[in-house]
């Protein structure tokens, strides 16, 4: 496996000059469209490779999902053995796939099933474009999103995140639109897949909800304009079959197994605790406190700026255009809408949120292009000059270009507490832990003894609290993890205060957990308690 140090200047330069002949063909017509994407997608895997290959959490999200995705893999009943609190059956479900391929569920497989969704968004977002705008106008714009996903280090945007699959339903959702929209393919197959799409993203991240819903009616609008024209009602009943075709199917699947409760329980209403968020009137000021976080996306945004206000102006000064012909332009403005909604709601300053307005921004600056589509070469302009002044500065002050150094760092880290509980485990066995740190799992390669991996729900005070706790223990005994963790100290997100937070802080758990287990020793201020058959 390749390895990358803080200052790879050659491969570096290489990708610049990859991407230099990516923004060369998006504008020289005598450079075929295959080629051209087929360049853009080389590009965007060749410069993520420094962040695939560093085998490191980025983001605690990532754990908490391979966490899972581990589980998943000897035991798939989702929320009986797994429980993604706001994240989606689907998002973790992803991970296992490189597991049934023969490889570790780790770091480096997960940013590889998260870059092949960003690869698939651009993809269909490309194909959208083209639909819409025509292939001149598309292969220009695309190259701001491109540019951006492609250099940028900033960790939100290249670590495995619970947005990554929505925004690849999301898009196909958008492919789909464009086809039924211009009359490409079959209306009814376009319309059905359309529906199936957007009906299996709640099962992905109910915070894509609101866009869902966006492109949904926007298929029953096409539908029923065919109704309209040509008296054929099929087109809005194959949407409508498309969009309940996965609800209903999980929902079987769920009474099968026993499991619906938790999904109403811990999934719906759970996620309606945690997505509190901000009034009406708070929700501008909540996304500019996030977008200030964030320079890249500061910068994709700026290169956008001009065609997205021309695009504003028209939309608003046409609107004597027909009914079909606004399903766009409306469209376009709703998944804005909604997606600023989307990244404020649950009112955390969220960097990756902004993950879902990539589409958004591009499909609106597609719109308004065509009025200055001979000044287009300064929009990607903009997003590489950026990097690459970055980069400049960088290597230059700091002989650094690479964010992730990989030396010794391609393999599973051991904390200390994983090193010694190795002693006592075996493969396949369960473990918990209590507190939130979650890489536990994953550095020590075992499955999750409760279903939610982290014990934040379980701790802090809220409506449902007692229902978490009960669940906790519940899980505990049924399945007898040989190993028990409490990670409350200085190791663990957000439960840090050992004595309010501690495992001694539930009882009936510290109870049963001194019946059934002895404590090992302090490792790096995480308990160790091994189950006593195992001493």
């Amino acid at each position: 496996m390749l390895t990358f140090d803080n200052s790879p200047p050659v491969y570096w330069l290489i990708g610049y000059v990859l991407a230099a002949f990516v923004v060369f063909s998006g504008f020289y017509k005598s450079i075929s469209t295959k080629i051209f994407i087929l360049s853009a997608i080389i590009l965007l895997i060749f410069m993520r490779l420094p962040v695939i290959v560093f085998n490191r959490e980025l983001n605690p999200d990532e754990s908490q999902m391979l966490s899972h995705a581990i589980t998943l893999f000897k035991d798939p009943i989702y929320w009986r053995s797994v429980d993604g609190t706001t994240i989606g059956p689907l998002d973790n479900y992803l991970l296992v796939i490189p597991r049934l391929l023969g490889f570790e569920i780790n770091y480096t497989s997960g940013r590889m099933m998260g870059l092949i969704c960003a690869g698939g968004a651009l993809l269909m977002l490309f194909y959208s474009l083209k639909n819409w705008y025509g292939t001149s106008v598309a292969r220009k714009i695309f190259l701001v999103p491109l540019l951006f996903l492609t250099f940028t280090q900033e960790i939100d945007f290249v670590h495995y995140s619970s947005e990554q699959l929505p925004v690849l339903l999301l898009s196909i959702c958008v492919w789909l639109l464009s086809r039924a929209t211009q009359s490409i393919g079959n209306d009814k197959t376009n319309l059905y897949f359309l529906g199936l799409a957007a009906g299996a993203i709640p099962f992905a991240k109910l915070q894509a909800v609101p866009q869902a819903l966006v492109l949904a009616a926007a298929g029953l609008w096409v539908g029923y304009q065919c109704f309209k024209t040509k008296k054929d009602f099929k087109p809005i009943l194959f949407v409508l079959l498309g969009g309940l075709t996965f609800p209903i199917l999980t929902l079987v699947l769920t009474l099968i197994f026993n499991v619906f409760s938790d999904l109403i329980y811990f999934y719906i209403l759970g996620n309606v605790i945690y997505a509190g968020g901000k009034g009406f009137f708070e929700i501008p000021g909540q996304f500019i406190r996030i977008f200030k976080l964030t320079p890249d996306f500061q910068i994709f945004t700026l290169a956008l700026i001009v065609p997205i206000l021309i695009a504003f102006y028209q939309m608003f000064r046409r609107s004597s255009a027909g009914k079909m012909t606004l399903v766009v332009p409306v469209t376009i403005l709703l998944l804005l809408f909604s997606s600023i909604y989307a990244v404020t709601k649950s009112g955390n300053d969220f960097i990756h949120y902004l993950n879902f307005c990539i589409i958004p921004w591009t499909l609106l600056a597609g719109y308004g292009l065509s009025k200055i589509e001979k000044w287009t070469i300064v929009f990607p302009a903009i997003v590489l000059l950026w990097f690459a002044t970055n980069d400049a500065y960088h290597f230059v002050k700091e002989r650094r270009l690479n964010a992730f150094d990989s030396v010794n760092a391609r393999t599973l880290a051991q904390s200390p507490v994983v090193t010694a509980l190795k002693k006592y485990s075996k493969t396949d066995d369960y473990m918990a832990v209590w507190g939130w740190q979650c890489a536990y799992y994953v550095e020590a390669q075992l499955l999750q003894a409760t279903a939610e991996n982290h014990s934040e729900r379980s701790i802090f005070l809220h409506p449902m609290q007692e229902k978490y706790k009960s669940r906790y223990i519940t899980d505990i005994k049924r399945t007898k993890p040989a190993i028990v963790l409490d990670a409350v100290g200085k190791n663990s997100m957000w439960v840090q205060n050992k004595k309010a937070q501690g495992i001694e802080s539930y009882p009936a758990l510290f109870e049963y957990i001194l019946n059934n287990y002895k404590l090992v020793g302090d490792f790096d201020d995480t308990r160790l308690y091994v189950r006593n058959d195992r001493l």
